[in-house]
């Protein structure tokens, strides 16, 4: 993750406040400010929009608030970073209590991607979304790339308990502790599914039925396996029960059957009896309709009759129709003829009366056409084009005059400036190599400086060995003079006890005997008055020790800084940077003119090549004017002579009155000849109608005389008076109906008349016979075969059941020993998670503890260069108890030994903090894929280290920042300020603060 840009309004002390981290992206760069003035502020503004709540602890969200900002303004921060390249923009507006308002204004906060477009709009949503975009929370953001003010050395001196909450959260190894917690719930799950399970194989076995067979209940077995047993002889007992009750049924159904025939047979005798009683009333009632059946027989005899000639009625019918119907068009289509002929005749009289006008007629079209183009809108306004392009002409003409005057004085002003590009290329490389010139004797003037300050402090250093090592030798004679008044020892046996006692601590093991020092021993005549002289001298010696060893290491790191380095003269480098930097001001200024005057000349240029094209257009357009001027001079010459009008509205009156004379006659003539041609048609089709009718009527009267003679040679063969009866008897509608019914009674008859004889022959007797004891009898063998069934189906479901409930308890006792085998592996893995095994270390200890010799590892590759190999962290393997295990110690290779992480002096526990940190997020990174790590912000802690160890701390962070990282600190130090390139200052005035970046 890397910071692009953050923007707050009345955010602590920020009024409205903006900071551009792109420059300061993949650097190293200081945070300075006084105390109070905000800088952790800007901390607690990336937090706060990345997640909604401060970096720092106890910070509240409406103390985050200005105490400056107005009622009706809310305090807001927008914050842009990048993730693996893609940018990502949170905003948020804080919570706070409007005065005169019960409830407090809520937060809000939105989630934008790199085009703007809204990811999440909800507080919990936006929470979410970064937590997965930048896949880390809160609390591991703290932890790793922002190390707030106080808790910078957490992870380093916290118990181990505190450590397993912090790792914890950074690996998220609580899923390994949840993963404990299900094992121990799934065992107990898989107890008390045990439980179940045997209490209901108990239920199971009750279940088992002997009620219908001559085996004792049973309850209780000592094993499953019995009771399996117990339930094949039920199962077996219960079968042979079975087979005795299925013969006993068969015994039953067979006489039911045998008595169920003999009353099927009387039950048919009489329902033949019934249906011979119901044949004979049917055929009664058939015979009744005989009379009206002969009637319909003779109406369809006359109809088939007559339907002999029904071809010649319809036929001399419809004739008849048609001769009506012929005499009335005749009539209509000869009146019609009479009267197209009379207009005919009118209309073409009329035509030729026309027709004598059209020789003159068509001269006057002749001229009409020939003039008709000069009707264009075009000469209508041929005047007023031609006043108004002279007007222009001459409008032009003067234009020309006095663009060309300014023309000429910008060509004398170009004459006048002598300045070139050449000129100006040489002074800017004259001026560069100068301005580089100056910046090298400025960097040589510093580093004479600055070797001259570390050539006077190794003098100096040397100066306080010298005087430390006459120190030491005085107190080593002092020693010496003390030791050899001490009684029966010599000086060399003396000098090993002492160092022995010196070393021995209560509680420990003594390094000779290995027994536990219980009391510390006075030997060789030692007084306590003598003890501590003697450990005030050997201390004394130690610390002059100590302290020339760094001065001797101070002297290496001194001399090879200066290693290979020529010694200059910072006072001669002066006078020639301030002479170079006064040549580097004059040829500056001489470069300025020159420019000046460059820039001038190219305004002018352009101007002049501009004012070219202006005059070169004014010529073009005004050429244009008169070219157009001279054509419609000619045009409107022309339309005079040809029209001979000089007026266009007169001619346009004339032409239009012509036109329309014109348009009038032709029209009146077309008119004319349509109508001769349309009525000379209409009365050449009515006289071949007529003629047609006339045909037609001669014709239908032959046809209707030829059809007339056939019907009444039929009346007279059948006796028939007229022809009405004819066409009465066959247009009777009814005739079908009649056939149908006719034919119906036919078939019913027959069919009756057979049905009756057929039955007559099957029957012995025509009386009905009795079966009420047959019925009565059937009755009670039926409830005998039920009882029967009803028992038999009984015991079978019984039967049933039990084979059910021996199938199930064999399955229940099959789970229980599977169940009972995957307990007893449940039970072994949760006793090994939780620590019960083994070495006693839980599952997520265990990961804990590699997590943590990971980072360690790590750590030392940093802290043995840092303090010049002197310590290294370490795991403390120390069981104190259960919890144990997470605990850091440092190893002390001056003195072989390890020790509590609360010895080291304030700058070693900066020291240890800083590399730490560093090893975590590596640490965290690497075992996370998916998470960018780029970014690692420190704040305070580098006040407390001296001047070697500063230099080492800052190298150890400029060597992190070139591997890509941007790593920003807060401090007091004034020597940071000399050393970092990529400064954020934090300047308050009154109790508003505001920012600026400088990069020397």
């Amino acid at each position: 993750m890397k910071l692009i840009n953050l923007k707050v309004e009345y955010f602590g002390p920020f009024e409205s406040e903006e900071i551009n981290f792109r420059s300061l992206n993949n650097k190293l760069f200081l945070i300075s400010g006084r105390t109070g003035s905000g800088k952790t502020m800007i901390f607690d503004a990336i937090v706060y929009a990345l997640y909604g709540s401060a970096s720092t602890a106890g910070r509240d969200e409406e103390s985050l608030r200005s105490q400056f900002a107005p009622i009706d303004k809310q305090a807001e921060v927008k914050l842009t970073f990048d993730v693996r390249g893609k940018e990502y923009t949170v905003e948020r507006t804080l919570k706070y209590h409007k005065p005169g308002n019960k409830s407090a204004t809520p937060p809000k906060a939105v989630l934008y991607d790199g085009e703007g477009n809204i990811l999440a709009g909800k507080l919990n949503e936006v929470r979410d979304a970064v937590e997965e975009i930048v896949k880390l929370n809160r609390a591991q953001f703290r932890k790793i790339l922002i190390l707030p003010q106080g808790e910078f050395k957490e992870l380093l001196v916290s118990s181990s308990t505190d450590k397993q909450e912090i790792l914890r959260t950074l690996f998220q190894t609580g899923r390994f502790l949840n993963f404990e917690l299900n094992l121990k719930d799934k065992l107990k799950e898989q107890s008390a599914e045990a439980a179940k399970l045997d209490m209901r194989i108990n239920e199971c076995v009750k279940h088992i039925h002997t009620d219908d067979i001559d085996i004792t209940k049973q309850e209780e077995f000592p094993n499953y396996n019995i009771a399996l047993e117990y339930a094949d002889g039920v199962i077996f007992s219960y079968k042979k029960k079975l087979e005795s009750l299925a013969e006993e049924g068969k015994k039953f159904k067979s006489e039911l059957d045998q008595k169920q025939e003999t009353l099927l047979k009387k039950e048919k005798h009489n329902e033949q009896i019934v249906k011979l009683n119901e044949l004979i009333k049917s055929k009664e009632t058939l015979q009744s309709q005989a009379e009206s059946i002969d009637v319909w027989r003779s109406e369809i005899a006359d109809f088939e009759s007559v339907s002999s000639i029904k071809y010649e009625l319809l036929r001399h019918q419809e004739l008849k129709t048609a001769g009506r119907e012929i005499k009335d068009s005749l009539a209509a289509e000869t009146k019609k003829e009479t009267h197209l002929s009379e207009k005919l005749n009118n209309s073409a009289a009329q035509l030729e009366e026309t027709e004598k006008n059209i020789p003159d007629m068509n001269k006057r079209q002749q001229q009409y056409y020939k003039r008709e183009s000069f009707l264009s809108s075009s000469y209508e306004t041929l005047d007023d084009e031609i006043a108004s392009l002279t007007a222009e002409s001459e409008q032009k003409e003067a234009e020309l005059k006095k663009l060309s005057a300014y023309i000429e004085d910008i060509k004398k002003k170009l004459g006048k400036l002598t300045a070139t590009h050449k000129k100006a290329s040489e002074l800017q490389e004259q001026h560069s190599e100068l301005r580089s010139k100056s910046r090298q004797l400025e960097n040589e003037v510093q580093e004479a400086h600055s070797d001259r300050k570390l050539i006077d402090e190794r003098t100096q250093i040397k100066r306080n060995i010298e005087e430390n090592n006459g120190d030491i030798s005085r107190l080593k004679k002092d020693l010496s003079v003390f030791n050899t008044r001490l009684a029966d020892y010599d000086e060399e046996t003396v000098q090993t006890l002492n160092h022995l006692i010196n070393h021995l601590e209560l509680g420990e093991a003594c390094p000779v005997c290995e027994q536990t020092v219980l009391e510390l021993p006075e030997s060789g005549g030692f007084s306590k008055e003598d003890r501590r002289e003697l450990n005030t001298l050997t201390e004394k010696i130690t610390d002059y020790e100590e302290i020339n060893q760094k001065h001797v290491m101070r002297i290496d790191v001194i001399d090879e800084i200066l290693k290979d380095k020529e010694q200059k003269d910072a006072d001669m480098l002066e006078v020639q940077l301030k002479s170079a930097e006064e040549e580097t001001e004059k040829t500056a200024s001489m470069l300025a003119e020159t420019n000046s005057e460059l820039e001038q000349k190219e305004q002018l240029n352009n101007e002049l090549a501009r004012e070219n094209e202006n005059m070169h257009a004014l010529m073009m357009r005004s050429q244009e004017v008169k070219n157009a001027l001279n054509q419609l001079t000619a045009k409107l010459q022309e339309f005079k002579e040809v029209t001979g009008y000089k007026d266009f509205s007169a001619f346009k009156t004339y032409m239009n009155k012509e036109g329309e004379d014109i348009k009038e006659f032709q029209e009146n003539l077309n008119q004319l000849k349509e109508t001769v041609n349309d009525l000379t048609k209409q009365r050449d089709l009515t006289a071949q109608k007529v003629k047609s009718l006339e045909a037609d009527a001669d014709k239908t009267a032959l046809s209707e005389a030829k059809f007339n003679s056939k019907i009444e040679k039929f009346m007279t063969q059948h006796g028939y008076a007229d022809t009405e009866t004819l066409h009465r008897i066959i247009n009777d509608e009814s005739i079908d109906e009649k056939k149908e019914k006719v034919k119906t009674f036919d078939d019913e008859n027959l069919s009756l008349n057979k049905s009756l004889e057929e039955l007559k022959k099957t029957l012995e007797s025509t009386e009905k016979v009795s079966t009420e004891e047959d019925i009565k009898a059937i009755n009670e063998a039926e409830k005998s075969l039920e009882s029967a069934r009803e028992y038999y189906a009984a015991v079978n479901e019984r039967k049933n059941q039990n084979i059910n409930s021996k199938e199930y308890l064999a399955e229940l006792i099959s789970t229980f020993n599977a169940s009972y085998e995957e307990f007893s592996q449940l039970n072994e893995l949760v006793e090994a998670v939780q620590g019960k095994k083994g070495q006693k270390v839980s599952l997520e200890r265990y990961v804990l503890t590699y997590y943590l010799e990971r980072i360690l590892e790590l750590a030392n590759v940093r802290l043995t260069a840092m303090t010049n190999h002197r310590y290294k962290l370490q795991r403390s393997m120390k069981k104190v108890n259960r919890y144990s295990g997470l605990d850091i110690e440092v190893f002390d290779y001056y003195n072989n030994q390890a020790r509590n992480i609360n010895s080291l002096s304030g700058g070693e526990t900066f020291q240890a903090s800083l590399v730490l940190a560093l090893a975590l997020n590596e640490t965290l990174q690497q075992e996370s894929g998916g998470i960018t790590l780029d970014t690692m912000l420190i704040d305070e802690g580098f006040g407390t280290l001296d001047h070697e160890t500063l230099e080492v701390a800052i190298s150890t962070l400029i060597d992190l920042q070139t591997t890509g990282k941007t790593i920003g600190i807060i401090s007091h130090v004034e020597e940071l300020k000399e050393r970092m390139e990529h400064i954020l200052y934090v300047k308050p005035d009154n109790e508003r603060s505001t920012t600026k970046i400088v990069t020397l």
